[in-house]
């Protein structure tokens, strides 16, 4: 079985969870037995092996265009030109709605089925379609939904989504959640814990990109409430985007001064240090397909606040192996983390259960194994039908 996935977004050019999660799906299935390549965004067209993956990079900027969306459809061109001539594969399994075009074209320039994974809706993220080019995106995601023999999505929250926005019928959508990294279970720091605290203070983490939808200013207006019942925590928010200065003032106009840690990106290895150093995680976002950064912290172990939105409510349990709150209360938010870092017991318990819930469902082995059979599935319905 040799399949073909498009991204736009593959190690070391990652923006969010989209990456990673092409990254690991792939060379677990390359330990299943499958072949794969993946066709990714580069700076120039070349080929490189990655672990047994096959890696396509394809020039995205050979031609200068006037705006975003002519540039998705030119290297949508260049990726199918590009791949139309690697010869036989049984799948093309698209990621999101960016490499779309390619995807389409691939799968009626090979008579495959292709498989469509929808790891957001431009819906979904803008709470509506606001503009020309958010209509633009969202015909694109239905597209690849209809053209899709199946469609992988990662949470009910998704299932109920594509139903509603793309209208996907329910005998279509196949749900398989997100995963974590097995090597995270038994994850040693590469960095000390005084580079981000004092050895008194109480360490809370927010991790992820600075915008709305992730909820980063819920979190500093709820840490200025804990701070003036506690005194000894300190904030750690890791992560960029484009309300880095907004949060910055927010910080200052509370007065929570050197309380407060801006660290802009990082490599994993110092991400996943300091969440493994810290008390308490915090990732109250608005919108959430899935959370794979509120697995990451289970899967280290950690009490983790989660949003009682969208993707994280099918794995997280409330008080059982983490809290659920609302994103948009910091009072709530403040509440909870105040009752966690009194309680080291709950904290412990709350932690213990996480990685159990994460040991048992939620690594990458098992997420490929259950893709694993999505293809099967499709090949052999493949097979009974004229194309």
């Amino acid at each position: 079985m040799r399949v073909l996935h498009l991204s736009w977004e593959y190690p070391p050019h990652i923006v969010g969870g989209l990456g990673r999660h092409v990254y690991h799906i792939t060379h677990e299935l390359v330990k299943l037995g499958v072949s794969v390549d993946v066709a990714t965004i580069g700076y120039e067209d070349s080929h490189m092996s990655d672990d047994g993956v096959s890696v396509h990079l394809v020039d995205a900027f050979k031609v200068r265009v006037p705006d975003f969306s002519s540039w998705v459809h030119s290297f949508n061109i260049f990726m199918a030109t590009e791949l139309s001539h690697i010869g036989d594969v049984d799948l093309v399994h698209v990621h999101d709605w960016l490499t779309a075009p390619a995807g389409i074209v691939l799968k009626h320039r090979f008579k495959v089925p292709l498989i469509a994974t929808i790891h957001a809706t431009e819906y979904g993220r803008r709470g509506g379609l606001h503009s020309l080019e958010s209509r633009h995106i969202h015909e694109w995601e239905w597209l690849l939904a209809y053209e899709a023999w199946k469609v992988i999505v990662c949470s009910r929250l998704m299932v109920d989504e594509v139903k509603s926005v793309l209208g996907v019928p329910s005998d279509k959508i196949i749900m398989i959640p997100n995963g974590v990294d097995k090597s995270l279970l038994n994850f040693k720091p590469k960095y000390e814990r005084s580079n981000y605290a004092l050895p008194w203070e109480l360490l809370i983490v927010f991790y992820g990109r600075l915008v709305y939808e992730k909820g980063p200013d819920s979190v500093i207006r709820a840490f200025a409430k804990l701070l003036a019942r506690l005194g000894n925590v300190k904030l750690v928010i890791i992560g960029d985007g484009p309300m880095r200065e907004y949060l910055v003032n927010l910080v200052n106009q509370l007065g929570l001064g050197s309380k407060v840690y801006f660290t802009g990106r990082v490599s994993d290895d110092e991400l996943y240090s300091v969440i493994y150093h810290s008390n308490l995680v915090i990732l109250p976002s608005r919108y959430e397909p899935f959370g794979i950064s509120s697995l990451e912290a289970m899967a280290l172990g950690k009490p983790l606040i989660a949003t009682n939105r969208g993707g994280p409510t099918d794995f997280v349990k409330h008080m059982d192996n983490g809290i659920l709150a609302n994103p948009d209360n910091p009072d709530e938010i403040a509440y909870y983390a105040e009752m966690v870092l009194k309680d080291e017991g709950l904290a412990k318990r709350l932690g213990e259960r996480a990685k159990e819930t994460v040991t048992k469902g939620y690594t990458w082995d098992i997420i490929a194994r259950k893709t694993y059979e999505v293809y099967k599935a499709t090949l052999e319905e493949r097979v009974r039908v004229n194309w």
